[in-house]
């Protein structure tokens, strides 16, 4: 059996108009939350992160701020997004409480056993930060 393949041909004033529609339809994805964008990686939820508690799994993770914690030499702070929250080990500044934080980790776990809960495991998911790929602070949101 034998198919015949047509060709189809596109005016050169067709290709402008087609360039504006797919313009548009990219510039209209600035409404769309950065999760449904493709940015060259796929956005992990944190809900996602903690059930599936892959350690040393890479991730990307977007969320908001909502606790600090500064240690000596290390610091930590607390990522909430829809499903959850998590806390995040950095050795670089802290985010302020508010900030907008899309970072690139790596998934840890801790455990922590007491023998007085027969042995339970009570640890906990963390991400170890790798990278900052953006932050929004929380007093640029109104603008």
């Amino acid at each position: 059996m034998t198919t015949a393949i047509k060709q189809v041909w596109v005016k050169k004033s067709c290709l402008g108009s087609l360039s504006l529609i797919f313009a548009s339809a990219l510039l209209s994805c600035g409404n769309l939350p950065m999760s449904q964008l493709n940015l060259g990686f796929n956005l992990a939820s944190i809900g996602e992160v903690q059930q599936k508690r892959q350690v040393d799994a890479e991730v990307y993770l977007r969320g908001k701020v909502e606790n600090r914690a500064p240690f000596v030499g290390n610091a930590a702070y607390q990522l909430q997004d829809g499903t959850g929250s998590i806390w995040i080990l950095t050795k670089k500044e802290l985010p302020q409480l508010g900030d907008e934080v899309l970072l690139k980790g790596e998934v840890r776990y801790k455990t922590i056993t007491l023998k007085e809960l027969a042995g339970k495991d009570l640890g906990e998911v963390y991400v170890e930060e790798i990278e900052q790929l953006s932050r929004t602070p929380a007093t640029d949101k109104g603008k």
